[in-house]
């Protein structure tokens, strides 16, 4: 295994799309634009795992503040428990640090357990939450999804 790092372009977005499954595209979770950083750890042809970072703007009374919100992290599972998942997280940090962005957050269902842990690990304060209303996500269609509100400081200087 060499494992590599890219930012994610057409071609590994297609690799992405081919190898993930539809619901990459259908979630529209690879969001380009200012503030968005997308990475790839790549195993030769074989996309290990992604991540997607983008802007996202507070609510009132702080609507004029923008924070890093991880869209999307994804591992296949004969890639997990070894680190890829973490590197992909530091990624987005990094960016997120360079940006300017103040804290990053993210958000993940409690079926995901290694995540849960990883997420530990890396220092994030986490929130146990259930989503406001059901998904409409197949398999899980009017279900409450519960899982975890995740937050970390990125700069603290400003």
């Amino acid at each position: 295994m060499n494992i590599v790092y890219k930012e994610i372009d057409t071609d590994i977005e297609r690799m992405i799309a081919e190898q993930y499954g539809s619901w990459v595209n259908d979630y529209d979770c690879l969001v380009r634009g200012e503030g968005c950083f997308l990475i790839a750890a790549m195993d030769g042809e074989c996309v290990a795992g992604f991540a997607a970072l983008r802007p996202a703007q507070w609510i009132k009374p702080l609507e004029m503040y923008r924070d890093a919100f991880i869209e999307v992290i994804e591992v296949k599972k004969a890639y997990r428990r070894q680190g890829i998942g973490s590197q992909l997280v530091k990624w987005l940090e990094g960016f997120a640090k360079e940006y300017g962005y103040y804290q990053i957050r993210a958000w993940s269902s409690d079926d995901k357990v290694e995540a849960l842990h990883m997420w530990y690990k890396l220092n994030y304060c986490m929130c146990p939450a259930a989503m406001l209303g059901v998904s409409s996500v197949p398999g899980f269609e009017n279900k409450q999804i519960k899982g975890y509100y995740y937050a970390k400081l990125l700069n603290c200087n400003g």
